[in-house]
């Protein structure tokens, strides 16, 4: 029988640590949080590989030496209302449950399904899921200390900047052809200033790929 609490040890003793991620509420919820849970049952021995893992068609679950190093950043606290975008099966908002106050997921219609029910039956009850186009966010419950991009992007639009908080913070892998780049973007009066972090890649998430642009 697969031991998953020694292969979530070592994920964060072998992956997580060894990445500089060192913020002890962060490792905490890395340590108790079971992705195993969040991730299609044939995926689940495969829940603490760094590798990103493919849910559904063209939508993975970035990997966790990733995501943990993009928490980071955020520097979430109990009082912050974070907004996350294409979160897959919900893994990365039952972490943020005990770093945050409040978490509002914004899904496509059977993603969201998917992790409402398995953030319910875990337990997890500061997190609304709610269905609708990633690249719109969730203005009504905004705006927000925090915004989590889980997935590649080419650009974000004003309409998602906009729901930030003046000096909130909101973090995304930034996609150029095949490489990337994780940025953290605060908000200012004047609009988001963002600087560079670390190299990184996962997949692109359709919802923030550029238009193409035809030439005769």
């Amino acid at each position: 029988m697969f031991d998953y609490k020694k292969a979530r040890k070592n994920m964060v003793d072998n992956l997580i640590r060894p990445a500089n991620v060192t913020d002890p509420m962060l490792l905490s919820a890395l340590g108790d949080v079971q992705r195993e849970k969040f991730l299609p049952s044939n995926l689940a021995t495969l829940s603490y590989s760094e590798t990103d893992l493919l849910i559904q068609n063209d939508r993975s679950s970035v990997s966790p030496w990733l995501l943990a190093k993009m928490l980071q950043f955020l520097d979430l606290n109990s009082a912050d209302n974070v907004l996350s975008l294409a979160a897959g099966y919900g893994y990365s908002c039952a972490l943020m449950s005990s770093l945050a106050n409040f978490v509002v997921v914004v899904e496509t219609q059977d993603l969201a399904q998917e992790a409402q029910a398995r953030l319910i039956e875990n337990g997890y009850d500061n997190i609304l899921v709610r269905e609708g186009n990633i690249n719109e966010g969730s203005e009504k419950e905004g705006p927000y200390d925090a915004i989590l991009i889980e997935g590649g992007v080419e650009y974000i639009h004003d309409e998602i900047t906009n729901q930030l908080k003046v000096e909130g913070r909101i973090i995304a892998v930034f996609k150029e052809k095949n490489l990337g780049q994780c940025r953290l973007g605060i908000k200012t009066r004047s609009g988001v200033q963002w600087r560079n972090l670390f190299e990184a890649n996962c997949v692109l998430l359709n919802d923030f790929k550029k238009e193409k642009e035809f030439t005769l």
